[in-house]
């Protein structure tokens, strides 16, 4: 059993933060909020090598944790394009579904952030509009 996942699990959030073993941030916001949340109160440099539990990762949380500098995530549920950006950028992973891709409750249409970053390697110009997108909602 993974210990991150069954602690996300176990707490009813939808991320979890870890720093040598320990959660240091915790949020029950959906979607990709967390991940900026997190950036935001932590800061880039105090996240340098955390390691993060995610209920879903898709391409754009991805872009997100190597932004951030997280060293290994764990998704309860990852997109291929997510396994491609963490593996890309040398992001230890493990995960217990994986999907094509992360799409809206309706399983048709695409999460608006997934498509936001679909062109998009960098993972701060990810950041950057992901930060900008969030502000119009």
């Amino acid at each position: 059993m993974n210990r991150y996942l069954q602690a996300l699990k176990e707490s009813g959030a939808n991320l979890l933060v870890f720093r040598d073993g320990e959660a240091i941030f915790s949020s029950a916001s959906n979607g990709v909020a967390p991940l900026i949340e997190a950036i935001e109160k932590i800061g880039r440099d105090g996240q340098r090598g955390v390691v993060t539990a995610d209920r879903i990762v898709g391409r754009a949380a991805a872009l997100l944790n190597v932004h951030m500098g997280a060293i290994e995530v764990h998704a309860m549920v990852i997109s291929q394009g997510a396994k491609e950006t963490l593996g890309g950028h040398g992001v230890a992973f493990r995960f217990w579904e994986e999907v094509d891709a992360i799409k809206m409750k309706d399983g048709v249409v695409f999460c608006p952030f997934e498509r936001l970053v679909q062109d998009i390697s960098d993972p701060e110009e990810a950041y950057l509009r992901i930060k900008a997108k969030m502000a119009e909602f």
